[in-house]
């Protein structure tokens, strides 16, 4: 045979075997990009829509080098069954998101869920892995950050720029310092958390080296530091902590063939303190009662009682996001505006219906069972087996606190939960689910995961369309969101360098059509002209673009009416009330009063009418109006104040002379003995709604 044939029939050296991915120098990088983050994600306050901005270009770039790399052949395990159930609910809240009536609203929760899925997947592929280094890594650097930042907050009261953030945002200044997280809630509730985790984690390996003394003292400092950021949620999430953590601990010693000893002697003598605790509470301090009763803070019980009559009324689908807190407002009695429901829960069947709420328990149980039947494996290695356990105290703990809060709708705690659960969602073989025998529940047989394997050319091509149709959604929405977190920036500066009222003005109105929020337009609102010749056309158009971009901004409406009734514009202030008022509400001793407005307008537009000489229409606008102020209970200074948040039960001796005379009016007019002129009564505009409150006009007294 000749060189040239031998050479062809010499056998070809075998290709290089492409590694797993996450644990590969490919991945470096994209672990890097999510580890950063995660933490710089903590500084974001609630769920602002423009803080997604850098967040979105981030988890761009990670998913296109994922993405290419699973594409070129780098092993990662399958998609299991949980996981795909799990894309396809994020696929629903997805678009349910971007089809909501509010837009500030439709893209905070675009930006939480997108961001939710990415970390879903970090999860899924993390969890083949054979070592928690990275994570500890991640996680004592996070501790340690917020630690550092709790200090400056406490003790020396820095500027918020350490934080990356600007001092005075569009919607006002930045005032609750209190860790990396900012708002108050959200760190303690991430500094119990992440300290249980240090201390359990140690706990469950075993004190071995000089590093896990280190790791104990952060975790106790972090436990220690979450009980001055001026939150009661941890006296609720600490005990929960304990008890998981000791549960996990027994299970840990059970399947890995050790002693349980220890776990069950430290397990009475913590039933033994809770026992001594509770007694001596019941009989001498009563700390726990008051505790309970001071949790309604911030009107939670009113908000949960209310959202219980208004979900029902909400469609299969939900009302949208921020449903739950803009579908209430009509019945809520306290004197400011709901932000949140304060319950995770309460709010999916609001926004999202029956069918996300259903979605989201599905899910949470199925990775809570998933991450059991994994912690019993026979075959976990000890990094595996405390991973599993580490991810099931992040979502148990994190899903009890969500029955009294919003803490997903903080970034980094949805992306802390979303990694925990795509990591429990990793594959393990399993038997059919039968939870009361352990032999067929974990046999031990087998590998402790799925061998990691390539996924077939036609699951690759799928992987890399799904990562661009990601990447395209996340810079379509990032482009949306660019205007706004630039200028939320540029208005930082401008108040630094001493910018006017009119400049500042000026400012967030061109802002406001691009980002119609309505705690900018309150901010603007705030800096309201004065003077005998206020720009009434400027306030006029803020307002009606805030609406634009939610219809459902009562408050906003509330202030367009009477803006317009100042200018003695009435029928246009009629018109925006029925456009957006509520037809139907319990009482008027609620938010906005929006009755009492109402009424109002109607006696001004009355008197205006008498004097142009139309008193047949002066009469009927000012009975109707003065038997709903009869009926309702009329609260005589409904006036919205200049700060747009607060109202005032007071009045002024303007508005108490007005209301005077008006009563010295109606008399008159009742005396002619005129026909009153209701034709002001039928729709004022094409599809228009006839006068409100039309069921309070015989009924009062």
């Amino acid at each position: 045979m000749t060189d040239r044939q031998n050479a062809i029939s010499a056998p070809h050296p075998p290709r290089p075997a492409f590694p797993r991915l996450t644990e590969s120098k490919v991945a470096l990088i994209p672990g890097i990009l999510l580890s950063i983050l995660w933490i710089a994600g903590m500084s974001v306050i609630d769920a602002s829509a423009y803080t997604h901005t850098p967040s979105l270009w981030i988890l761009s770039i990670v998913t296109a080098i994922a993405a290419i790399a699973i594409l070129i052949g780098y092993k990662v395990v399958r998609m299991p069954l949980l996981g795909w159930l799990s894309l396809a609910a994020a696929a629903y809240y997805l678009v349910r998101a971007l089809t909501g009536f509010s837009v500030i609203e439709n893209w905070s929760d675009a930006g939480l869920i997108l961001g939710g899925i990415i970390f879903y997947i970090a999860g899924l592929y993390t969890g083949q892995n054979k070592s928690n280094r990275s994570l500890m890594i991640v996680l004592i650097t996070a501790v340690l950050l917020n630690l550092f930042y709790l200090w400056l907050m406490k003790n020396h009261h820095p500027s918020l720029h350490f934080l990356g953030r600007a001092d005075v945002g569009l919607s006002g200044p930045n005032t609750r310092n209190t860790s990396l997280f900012v708002y108050k809630n959200f760190a303690g509730g991430f500094l119990a958390l992440s300290g249980s985790l240090l201390v359990w984690r140690t706990i469950w390996q075993g004190i071995n080296h000089w590093r896990d003394f280190f790791t104990i003292i952060i975790g106790l400092a972090a436990i220690v530091a979450s009980t001055y950021c001026g939150t009661r949620a941890i006296w609720f999430m600490l005990p929960l902590l304990t008890g998981i953590g000791w549960l996990l601990w027994l299970i840990i010693r059970l399947y890995s063939n050790r002693p349980i000893g220890w776990a069950i002697l430290i397990g009475v003598g913590l039933i033994v303190i809770v026992s001594l605790v509770l007694i001596s509470d019941l009989f001498f301090s009563n700390n726990l009662l008051k505790l309970l009763t001071e949790f309604g803070s911030h009107g939670r019980y009113y908000i949960w009682d209310t959202i219980c009559h208004v979900a029902p009324k909400a469609p299969l689908w939900g009302f949208g996001p921020g449903g739950a807190q803009w579908e209430i407002v009509p019945y809520f009695s306290e004197w400011r505006l709901p932000n949140y429901a304060h319950n995770e829960y309460l709010q999916m069947w609001t926004d999202y219906g029956i069918i996300g709420l259903l979605l989201m328990s599905v899910l949470l149980i199925s990775h809570f069972i998933q991450g059991f039947r994994t912690l019993a494996n026979d075959h976990l290695n000890q990094a595996q087996r405390i991973r599993a356990a580490m991810a099931i105290m992040i979502l148990v703990s994190l899903s009890g606190i969500a029955i009294s809060d919003f803490i997903w709708h903080n970034f980094s705690l949805v992306a802390m939960t979303a990694f925990a659960c795509g990591t429990l969602a990793t594959p393990t073989p399993h038997p059919p689910i039968i939870l009361f025998s352990r032999k067929k529940w974990a046999p031990g047989s087998g590998p402790s995961v799925r061998p990691i394997r390539a996924e077939s050319n036609c699951g690759r091509v799928l992987i890399f369309v799904l990562a661009l149709t990601l990447i395209t959604t996340m810079m379509k929405l990032s482009s949306t969101l660019y205007p706004a977190w630039l200028a939320h920036i540029e208005y930082d500066t401008m108040n630094t360098n001493g910018a006017t009222i009119p400049e500042r003005r000026a400012f967030i109105l061109s802002v406001l059509p691009n980002y119609p929020d309505t705690s900018i337009t309150d901010h603007y609102i705030a800096m309201a002209p004065g003077g005998a010749q206020p720009d009434w056309a400027a306030y006029e158009q803020g307002l009606l673009t805030a609406l634009q971009g939610n219809p459902r901004q009562f408050f906003t409406a509330s202030i367009l009416a009477q803006l317009l009734s100042k200018q003695n514009r009435h029928e246009e202030a009629e018109i925006i009330s029925r456009r957006y008022y509520p037809e139907l509400t319990p009482d008027n001793k609620r938010l906005s009063s929006w009755i009492s407005l109402y009424a109002l307008n109607l006696q001004k537009w009355g008197r205006q009418e008498m004097y142009n000489g139309n008193p047949a229409k002066a009469l009927s606008l000012m009975t109707y109006g003065d038997n709903i102020a009869k009926k309702s209970g009329y609260i005589n200074a409904a006036m919205y104040r200049r700060d747009a948040r607060s109202w005032t039960r007071k009045g002024t001796p303007e508005l108490h002379q007005f209301l005077k005379s008006c009563k010295t009016d109606l008399n008159i007019l009742r005396a002619m003995e005129l026909t009153p002129d209701d034709s002001w009564q039928q729709p004022l505009e094409p599809g228009g709604k006839k006068a409100l409150y039309q069921h309070l006009q015989n009924k009062a007294k």
